[in-house]
């Protein structure tokens, strides 16, 4: 018994030094960069952060289960490169924790811009809608975008990039969808279909391989009436594992994500536990920027968030350091950095302080002196977003190595507590993973 005692306390030992490098992979040293400040704050309480870690954990440990994550934001998100480099971290944590690409949309139908890893070609007419465009309306699904057709038929084509670090081919996909009339049929390969189960709202099908490209047939029945409104997709790899759904659009704020109708039912569906909100930028890019506004619409969609996954952790990413116009220094970023410490401690959720960590206020003019951050003095260059991915990730990591901590002191001191009787460990010690670097 002691011989157990011994190995454990030197497992802790090995996982505090192991603490000392804030970083499990790489990041390029800059001197404007607060590297001693990028770290999770929790100003309220710690319960849903506990769960998730817990969950990660056994998943870390056993390879068995799902971790969800969902990240929304805007242009940050959209073009892929912050949260395509998360979605890499968290998959390859500890081995291949692969379940899938997750959320996809057609965004070349809405003529901006695709994410990096993957796009989708189309033929028939579209039109689409954005919730960033206040006069247009229609339904919206949680990605924020749709595209409606009336056209006899209609293909869309997944193809996933060759240039991803993992492979996302996929035995399964869920398309979600309007279609009142219930006139449109959905059809793949029928050779490729080994079950297909039609739901309100979407269908799924599964696959008898997988695929890396997938060609989506949509017929309308002869001579009806009515349209179909694509409001995503999503493709998954493996029912074990992490699945980080990706869901941004170019310029949106939080008024936006407020107009989609089914945001909160489709995100249930998605069942997170972990949403990352990255929205804000927008809101405060202006003189006239309002913090009791923009806290009551957050308040708003967090309402709808706690509807659709009551236990999920939320995470704010405070603003990035950023200029109005191209000329004026925004500091605006200082009172979403405000606002968001407050909604954590009101809502329970978890900050990472982008804003400090990147060198606070107008740091910005540094991140772009250096190729980290493009001339508009708002968005990153790639290089700029895979760092700033590796900085949250790192911290996310250093956060839940320090819950690892926590957790193995607690049961040693509830080892001694309990006299030292065997049994008492319940084995979830010698299970406990800390993340490799």
């Amino acid at each position: 018994m002691s011989f157990i005692v011994i190995a454990i306390i030197l497992l802790i030992g090995t996982s505090v030094s192991a603490q000392q490098n804030s970083y499990f992979y790489h990041v390029n040293q800059y001197n404007f960069v607060r590297y001693d400040r990028n770290e999770m704050h929790y100003p309220g309480s710690r319960t849903n952060a506990e769960r998730f870690y817990s969950k990660l954990e056994q998943l870390v440990s056993t390879g068995e289960g799902r971790v969800n994550i969902v990240q929304i934001g805007g242009s940050h998100i959209q073009a892929g490169s912050f949260s395509g480099q998360m979605r890499n971290r968290f998959q390859q944590l500890n081995g291949e924790m692969n379940a899938g690409w997750g959320f996809m949309f057609p965004y070349r139908i809405a003529r901006t811009n695709s994410p990096f890893g993957y796009y989708i070609r189309y033929n028939g007419y579209w039109k689409t809608f954005r919730n960033v465009e206040g006069r247009k309306s229609g339904t919206l699904g949680v990605g924020g975008i749709s595209a409606t057709t009336s056209s006899p038929k209609a293909e869309l084509t997944i193809l996933l990039e060759d240039e991803n670090e993992l492979d996302y081919s996929f035995n399964k996909l869920r398309i979600y969808y309007e279609n009142t009339a219930k006139n449109y049929s959905i059809n793949i390969d029928q050779d490729l279909v080994k079950n297909k189960v039609e739901a309100e709202g979407y269908t799924d099908f599964e696959l008898n391989e997988w695929v890396d490209s997938l060609q989506i047939t949509l017929e309308k029945d002869y001579n009806s009436q009515g349209n179909f409104t694509l409001l995503g997709m999503s493709t998954e790899t493996d029912p074990n594992g992490i699945m980080y759904h990706s869901i941004g659009v170019n310029g949106a704020h939080v008024p936006a994500f407020l107009r989609c109708q089914l945001f909160t039912e489709q995100l249930a569906d998605l069942s997170p536990d972990l949403v990352i909100l990255g929205l804000g930028i927008n809101d405060a890019y202006g003189r006239k920027f309002s913090q009791a506004r923009f806290e009551d619409h957050y308040g708003q969609l967090i309402d709808k968030i706690k509807a659709a996954a009551p236990n999920a952790l939320i995470v704010f990413t405070t603003n990035n350091d950023s200029y109005l116009y191209r000329r004026y220094v925004n500091k605006n970023g200082e009172k979403v950095q405000d606002s968001m410490f407050k909604m954590a401690k009101k809502y329970n959720a978890g900050v990472w302080d982008m804003f400090s960590v990147m060198g606070g206020l107008n740091s910005i003019v540094l991140w772009q002196n250096n190729g980290l951050a493009q001339s508009d003095k708002i968005h990153f260059s790639r290089e700029g977003y895979l760092m700033i991915a590796d900085l949250f990730f790192g911290a996310m990591m250093k956060d839940f190595e320090n819950y690892l901590i926590d957790k193995k002191e607690l049961t040693i001191n509830s080892y001694f507590e309990d006299g030292g009787r065997e049994g008492s460990f319940n084995g979830q010690i010698s299970q406990s993973l800390t993340p490799s670097k």
